[in-house]
């Protein structure tokens, strides 16, 4: 049986197309993956769904932030999270997974998070552990570099 990252790189060198502006289409995750949960994650920036962003984060989850601000964890770490989504203005947030492996009852991914404010367009990387659990997908770890 193939690993989930074998597959993944597979699935990614067959999906080379290309969207309007240029960036390579989101490839297709195994099914076994947060696929869903990845666009409700990102989309919660948007619509300033913050009922959906807490449910997804995990009671213990670990945020890295950027510098200067500095990593949290729990329930400070939530809120931080819930407080940047409340006071953004972006009109469009997605992420853009490159890798994604498998461990258990863990997937770890890495990718590119897509920002546009106003017609500002904004990327960094990010990487995002995700715990399955009973009641679905919840990040675990959630850490991202700086917008360029």
């Amino acid at each position: 049986m193939q690993s989930v990252t074998r597959q993944f790189g597979i699935i990614l060198a067959l999906s080379s197309c290309s969207g309007e502006d240029g960036r390579k289409a989101t490839p297709t995750l195994p099914s076994d993956m947060p696929n869903r949960e990845r666009e409700e994650l990102a989309g919660s920036f948007l619509g300033h769904d913050l009922g959906a962003l807490e449910r997804l984060l995990h009671d213990s989850i670990i945020v890295q932030p950027p510098a200067p601000d500095r990593a949290r964890q729990g329930a400070e770490a939530i809120q931080y999270v819930v407080d940047l989504a409340e006071n953004s203005a972006v009109s469009e947030s997605r992420f853009w997974p490159h890798v994604a492996t498998s461990e258990g009852p863990f997937v770890f991914e890495q990718g590119i998070w897509l920002l546009r404010a106003g017609n500002e367009h904004h990327q960094g990387p990010y990487a995002l552990r995700w715990r399955r659990t009973p009641e679905g997908w919840k990040v675990t770890l959630w850490r991202w570099s700086r917008f360029r």
